[in-house]
């Protein structure tokens, strides 16, 4: 992940932390709901109160996190997590009503159910996923989106699928990689920023046009610009509010990032300078671990990650390993005993050594090589997204972690 991404998770995750464990673990003390039931539960409760527990500016869609800018609830209320710790009586006056809890990625949410649970509160659910899962559903999974979710943006967020359609569909269309040039050319020293790009797109690095402005590209201020960064790290999100400022009236932003929308699509037509191996995200790989027998699987993460040994603030990445999985660390690639097989379907997950043995395989030979880039957002998808909630089967070794 780039910089501002690994900061803003950082930031969310920092606040969601109790000696280590993951929140998933208290889910048995309050309710939770999927966003389609979400939606009928509204229909049934039409003075349901919706609270919102991230900070102001994310409310407000002004935080200096630009990547958490996602849009909040109609008619929700902002209550920051941080203001119920402090004084969990704020929430008195409304114990008789019923309420659903969100936030960003359903993190903080659930540390306030734990909380008001403790308190005597029982009406209530947290709302699996929050903003950042609510943004990727289709009309499908979150029948009511159009009519809930509102924004304080001067541009338009669009989800993996939306972007896909817009970028199949719309001429007109300018695509803009605000990436560096060493990203959008596939040649960066770090090899997880070497995904691609999509076809027919334009290279302007964010920090070019903080130095020298957006002069180069105002002939595009008629037409429809869809602006990406790597991994949603922000910059996509400053760029889209400075061509605002400039005029341009049809500007939206990939929510996610270049590198969660290769591994969200099954087609990557649209993509050129692909990797030698397929990027996938959670639910392509609950797929992949349901449906394809033998698959070989690959863990590359350190010894201490994968035996959950990790403590103080880094141990909520003790999440167990996925079933079947073969331990395999960067010292001992060259060395690790490979199928005989170069049409061997296999996956590899772990940390950003994953990337340097998924090429090592390709190099090799092998044709049929996934990747799943890290397995905190396996768990996290097996919790938040419905139609991942089975991914909890497929991991074993985290008893006790959640």
């Amino acid at each position: 992940m780039k910089k501002y991404y690994a900061i803003a998770l950082f930031a969310v995750i920092s606040v969601t932390l109790c000696n280590g464990q993951l929140p998933f673990k208290y889910d048995s003390l309050y309710k939770t709901i999927h966003a389609k039931d979400f939606c009928m539960l509204m229909q049934k409760h039409p003075d349901l109160l919706l609270i919102d527990v991230r900070s102001p500016g994310e409310y407000k869609d002004t935080s200096r996190y630009t990547s958490l800018n996602q849009g909040h609830l109609k008619g929700a209320i902002n209550l920051s997590i941080d203001d119920i710790k402090n004084n969990v009586n704020i929430m008195n006056p409304y114990k008789d009503k019923t309420i659903v809890l969100y936030c960003s990625h359903s993190q903080r949410s659930r540390r306030v159910s734990k909380l008001l649970t403790e308190n005597g509160f029982t009406n209530f659910y947290n709302l699996n996923g929050g903003m950042s899962v609510l943004n990727q559903l289709g009309d499908a999974d979150f029948p009511c989106k159009k009519d809930l979710i509102v924004s304080g943006l001067p541009f338009q967020n669009l989800s993996f699928t939306e972007s896909a359609n817009l970028i199949r569909n719309e001429k007109q269309l300018v695509v803009i990689d605000v990436r560096s040039s060493n990203q959008f050319a596939s040649r960066d020293t770090i090899p997880q920023n070497n995904v691609g790009r999509i076809k027919g797109s334009i290279n302007i690095p964010y920090q070019d046009v903080v130095k020298r402005g957006t002069e180069s590209i105002d002939k595009y201020k008629e037409q429809p610009v869809l602006i990406y960064a790597n991994s949603g790290d922000g910059d996509a999100a400053r760029m889209a509010s400075d061509l605002v400022r400039r005029g341009f009236k049809h500007i939206y932003q990939l929510l996610g990032g270049i590198q969660n929308f290769i591994a969200s699509q099954q087609d990557i037509s649209m993509i050129e300078n692909t990797t030698p191996f397929t990027l996938i995200n959670a639910h392509r790989a609950l797929m992949l671990l349901k449906n394809t027998s033998p698959l070989v699987i690959y863990d590359t993460r350190a010894s201490d990650d994968y035996n959950n040994k990790l403590t103080g603030m880094i141990s909520y990445k003790n999440l167990g390993r996925i079933k079947n999985s073969i331990h395999v660390e960067q010292v001992a690639f060259e060395s690790q005993v490979l199928p005989p097989d170069k049409n061997s379907s296999i996956l590899v997950y772990g940390n950003d050594e994953a990337f340097k043995f998924v090429s090592m395989l390709t190099a090799k030979g092998y044709k049929h090589v996934y990747l799943l880039d890290g397995l905190y957002d396996f768990v996290w998808s097996g919790f938040n997204i419905e139609s991942c909630k089975e991914a909890r089967s497929f991991v074993e070794n985290h008893q006790g972690l959640y």
